[in-house]
């Protein structure tokens, strides 16, 4: 019974070690996407222009921890295989735990980020520039025909009209792939977490219950050998002998 629970573990391992690879992929290119879009927070002024002026600290915060996600998130999967390629199993052990214990810090201060922002955002919502803001957000309208009418004599009116039609025709496109790829993301960091620990553990199982199988493996013959050969006699100078 022992063995074969043993057996199952080693082979329940080779689905996770290769599950937890992929999974890292993934990771790092949400690494290489939250890096992408701190940069974009720090340097292009069409993204960080707004939000900025709007909300200043929420803006840092936003751009330091976008910056230590992405960071964080390129570096772990080297550490987890690291540890799933490491050949003792207290050194896999204690670096796969070291990735579930990292991961999951980075995942409760994205979830502590996440509502904070949340919280203060809604919190501006009811103040009273938000009210002025969406007054001054209705005037647009009004803007509209002066645009097209300095448009005769320089496009960059028209220009400016075009890029306001196409923002608010993108912007519940964003939102929605915004969203699906956070969702994604909170799949993504929880699995990661349960396969490292997994991995930890049951790498142990796979490795005692294959060097167990090595031993009876090899000590099998030999004890076939003592009970399965025959007892062979010989009469040499008047004695029997035993071969």
């Amino acid at each position: 019974m022992i063995g074969c629970g043993a057996g199952a573990e080693a082979m329940r391992f080779r689905f996770v070690k290769p599950l937890l690879a992929h999974v890292n992929l993934l990771l790092v290119l949400y690494g290489g996407a939250a890096l992408a879009t701190a940069a974009r927070l720090k340097w292009d002024p069409s993204t960080y222009i707004v939000f900025r002026e709007l909300f200043p600290s929420e803006y840092r915060a936003l751009t330091v921890g976008v910056t230590a996600a992405g960071f964080l998130m390129l570096l772990m999967p080297h550490l987890a295989i690291a540890g799933l390629h490491a050949t003792l199993n207290t050194t896999r052990k204690i670096l796969l735990y070291i990735y579930a214990g990292v991961m999951l810090v980075l995942l409760f201060g994205e979830l502590s980020l996440g509502v904070w922002l949340a919280l203060r955002v809604q919190l501006w919502l009811n103040s009273q520039a938000a009210q002025q803001l969406q007054e001054a957000m209705e005037l647009r309208e009004h803007l509209k025909p002066l645009l097209r009418y300095f448009s005769r004599w320089h496009p960059l009116p028209q220009h400016i009209d075009k890029l306001i039609k196409e923002a608010e025709q993108d912007a519940p496109c964003n939102l929605y792939l915004a969203a699906a790829t956070l969702i994604l993301l909170a799949v993504l960091q929880p699995l990661a977490i349960g396969l490292a620990l997994c991995a930890a553990r049951r790498r142990a199982n796979a490795v005692a219950y294959s060097t167990a199988i090595a031993k009876s493996t090899y000590s099998a013959p030999e004890d076939n050998h003592c009970e399965k050969a025959p007892l062979r006699t010989a009469y040499r100078n008047g004695r029997i002998v035993i071969l």
